[in-house]
């Protein structure tokens, strides 16, 4: 029988950090503010405020950038498995390291997130604002939702000049 379960290890099958209440909350307003610019921008459409093409514009933006954002929150971002063991030109070439915490091989350029408890390959930073780790596994999607949110705010204010 299939079992999917929320988490951070690789017993489960939807990546979700529940250890940090306060990025929880941070995630969650995220999807309040952009909705309620959406709305906004969606009403002053209907009273003739703004024409209806730019709010059309601004709510595909919008929609964009949460859909940025869900992906990057449920995309593991590159954990590196407690299995993980360098190959034999690894072990030649590079000097090799353990994690302190994790007790596992970790591969050049990852660094442990005490949040998710994990270490993550290529990791950028733990971001309160997704409630995960900007890794190698959700960069692009990281990076996408920066642009979308990046370009409402300017278009909002346009729109609101």
């Amino acid at each position: 029988s299939y079992h999917c379960s929320l988490g951070t290890t690789d017993e489960h099958g939807i990546w979700l950090n529940q250890g940090d209440p306060a990025g929880t909350i941070m995630a969650v307003m995220v999807w309040v503010l952009l909705s309620y610019s959406m709305l906004t921008i969606t009403f002053l459409a209907q009273t003739g405020g703004v024409r209806w093409y730019w709010s059309w514009l601004y709510t595909i933006l919008c929609s964009l950038a949460l859909s940025c954002h869900i992906k990057t929150s449920l995309t593991d971002p590159g954990s590196v498995p407690p299995s993980a063991v360098p190959t034999e030109e690894q072990r030649k070439q590079e000097r090799l390291s353990m994690c302190s915490q994790c007790q596992t091989f970790k591969p050049p350029l990852s660094h442990h997130c005490r949040i998710c408890n994990r270490c993550i390959s290529r990791m950028d930073h733990h971001c309160p604002w997704m409630n995960n780790c900007v890794g190698a596994g959700n960069m692009k999607h990281f990076f996408l939702f920066l642009i979308y949110t990046w370009t409402c705010c300017v278009f909002a204010l346009i729109l609101m000049a």
